[in-house]
């Protein structure tokens, strides 16, 4: 191995007396040292580890060396080495050919002795590192191994689009973003969201193809505006700012997506409010500074009554109110009367810090306090007087993870988790509440001031997710789960156990390349169907259910498949009629029509009818047409003992009327003799 140290020419000498001994690939390695440069070194290694090429030369801090190296094709490693292990301190390195094509380079970083890129010298057949999870923001589609380096933004969670405004001011939190909301109208549904300039309203009944079909400007806009907050009764949107002097906005919805109309625009009632919460079936907005109004007119509210005190947030149903008072804790009031009666609280509870903010779901209520590294709390509302607190849960992300403000449906609660984005989290059991997803909308790696999702919106009829990141603006998401179904009696092997239980299923685990992976499935149970049914069906035929073939008289079980899956019990009850037979012999001077059938030849005819059951009644005839009366001529030598009506009643001969004829062999035979 050859070196060089500072000298161009010298450089371009070396390269070229080398190139004459060199029967492979000439490699020039370029080496730019750091600080504590004499810890430093390096080796090239190919595929089944045999030692290429190595340093035993000790290095000046921040120089710059190189080196020449011959090798054939192939894979290869360069190996980087630190003494001390903590890396390589600035230094780096780089290796490429004559025309500068660059085969590998890079640094040690951390506090690390060892590291190793692995690099290819015209071969095809190398493997090439990277991240290999397709949802990973750093996706590598050319990577055939996966080197543990995948940033992984979401679990169970799918971004659908990312709307926002580069031209908006920017705040004091670094963003222009505020709360959003979501609202159905028109057969559409829309994204609400608040900026530093007014109130967004996005097209998102296409949620991979939204779009901003109107813009409501706040009466207070710039840099000073980090809070705006939104919510909707009817057809109408109500707006409220926490900053400047602004004022209480109601928004006519009724012609989207053509048009908005601001038909109130007052500061008379409500000049600034951190937040408000409706209460529909009352028809009363309420204030987070104590202010609440009668909008049962709901473009011309009036002041109702003052709660007598202010709070961060707050959700009311039906007359009872839950309000967030900052160190004072979560208060729970009545207000049927419009004068407010004290039910119950918690003014002290673990990990308690600034009661910030809450949803209510049955008896089921879940708190935020908006502090770095705090959980938030699942209280059991059954008893107001007697609230308590069931669990606590994070994101699990850092230390200095902290939640802003929450949303329930159903059996989750999704919650802006501000740097971590939003987290979704089962809280079917409120004892023991499962993250199921997450997708992170702020991708710095800090958890420092208030940056990242400020608000979250679940409820649309569609169930896409509305979520606002102060600097990124509007996310939509869809939360994405795998979806399952058995038949009674049967089970469903989830993770590393059998279940049956109807409902959503959820375990941590790590997936095949050894990144965590959260699995969410959501069982339901398809019932066993049967039904009866009766045929009947003539002698000879046969009734098919299924694979079995019944010619029978008898009831019958047979279980089937259904379109599900699931077995399908028949019960039949099987009817067999007989078919009809019976056998003229007529004699007739004259031609007859028989069975819709002229006839005037003598002979056996048979003829098919359908009978009042619907089997076959098949009838034969001996006919036989003669120029004579007398009986005796058509008897062929037979001697006849006996005449009977059909009743069997002994007679004498008579025309044209059906008659037994008794002979002496035994036969009878049944004859009209017509004429």
């Amino acid at each position: 191995m050859k070196k060089l140290f500072f000298s161009a020419i010298f450089l371009l000498t070396l390269f070229s007396a080398s190139s004459q001994s060199c029967q492979g690939n000439e490699v020039f390695l370029q080496l730019n040292t750091g600080d504590w440069a004499s810890e430093v070194s390096w080796s090239i290694t190919d595929s089944l580890d045999n030692l290429i090429d190595s340093t035993s030369q000790t290095y000046a801090d921040s120089t710059t060396y190189y080196d020449t190296i011959c090798l054939i094709n192939g894979c290869y490693n360069f190996n980087m080495f630190d003494a001390y292990g903590d890396g390589w301190q600035g230094g780096s390195y780089q290796l490429s050919d004559s025309l500068g094509n660059i085969f590998s380079s890079g640094n040690l970083q951390g506090s690390f002795s060892f590291g190793s890129n692995m690099f290819s010298v015209n071969s095809t057949s190398c493997p090439v590192l990277g991240c290999t999870l397709p949802t990973s923001v750093n996706y590598n589609p050319i990577a055939t191994i996966d080197d543990s380096s995948c940033q992984i933004i979401s679990d169970n969670i799918y971004l659908l689009f990312n709307w926002s405004d580069s031209t908006l001011p920017i705040n004091s939190l670094g963003g222009s973003y505020t709360d959003v909301y979501g609202v159905a109208i028109n057969g559409r549904e829309y994204a609400v969201i608040g900026s530093t300039m007014g109130t967004h309203i996005i097209d998102v009944t296409i949620p991979t193809q939204c779009l901003e079909v109107a813009f409501v400007p706040g009466t207070f806009q710039g840099s000073g505006v980090t809070h705006r907050d939104f919510f909707s009764m009817d057809n109408y949107l109500y707006g409220v700012c926490d900053q400047g002097s602004s004022t209480l906005q109601i928004i006519d919805l009724t012609n989207l997506p053509n048009s908005v109309s601001l038909v109130y625009n007052s500061d008379s009632l409500i000049s600034t409010s951190h937040n408000m919460f409706i209460d529909t079936i009352n028809k009363k907005l309420y204030s987070t500074n104590g202010t609440v109004l009668d909008i049962s007119n709901p473009i011309n509210p009036a002041f109702l009554f003052n709660m007598g005190f202010s709070c961060h947030d707050l959700y009311v149903e039906n007359d009872t109110g839950y309000f967030n008072c900052t160190s004072n804790g979560l208060k729970v009031y009545e207000m049927t009367t419009n004068t407010p009666q004290y039910l119950g609280g918690l003014t002290s509870y673990p990990d308690q810090g600034t009661n910030h903010s809450g949803w209510k779901e049955d008896n089921t209520y879940v708190l935020a306090d908006e502090n770095h590294g705090l959980s938030l709390k699942v209280i059991d509302v059954s008893d107001l007087s007697n609230l308590s607190v069931t669990a606590l849960f994070n994101s699990g992300v850092d230390a200095n993870s902290i939640a802003h403000n929450l949303i329930i449906r159903d059996d989750f609660v999704y919650v802006s988790y501000y740097h971590d984005g939003l987290q979704i989290f089962d809280i079917s059991d409120p004892y023991n509440p499962i993250k199921a997803g997450y997708y992170d909308t702020y991708l710095p790696n800090n958890h420092n001031g208030y940056a990242g999702n400020w608000g979250v919106d679940p409820q649309l009829p569609s169930g896409i997710i509305l979520v606002s990141d102060v600097q990124s603006g509007l996310f939509v998401l869809d939360f994405n789960y795998n979806e399952e179904s058995i038949c009674d009696g049967d089970s469903l092997l989830f993770d590393t156990s059998y279940v049956d239980a109807d409902g959503f299923h959820i375990s941590n685990t790590v997936d095949s390349l050894g990144y965590p992976d959260i699995v969410v499935t959501e069982l339901s149970t398809l019932h066993i169907t049967s039904s009866t049914q009766s045929f009947s069906i003539c002698t000879g035929d046969s009734l098919v259910v299924g694979s079995n073939v019944y010619t029978s008289f008898g009831n019958y079980t047979d279980t089937l498949s259904s379109f599900s899956g699931c077995d399908s019990i028949i019960y039949t009850n099987l009817l067999v009629n007989n078919n009809f037979y019976s056998f003229d012999t007529l004699v007739s001077s004259v031609s007859i029509i028989w069975s819709g059938i002229p006839l005037s030849v003598s002979g056996d005819y048979s003829s098919v009818l359908i009978n009042s059951v619907g089997c076959d009644s098949i009838v034969n005839l001996n006919l036989t047409i003669t120029n004579s009366t007398s009986i005796e001529e058509s008897t062929n030598n037979k001697k006849l003992i006996s005449i009977t009506n059909i009743l069997g009643q002994k007679t004498t001969f008579r025309k044209n009327t059906s008659l037994f004829y008794i002979y002496d062999d035994g036969t009878v035979e049944k004859k009209i003799i017509l004429e």
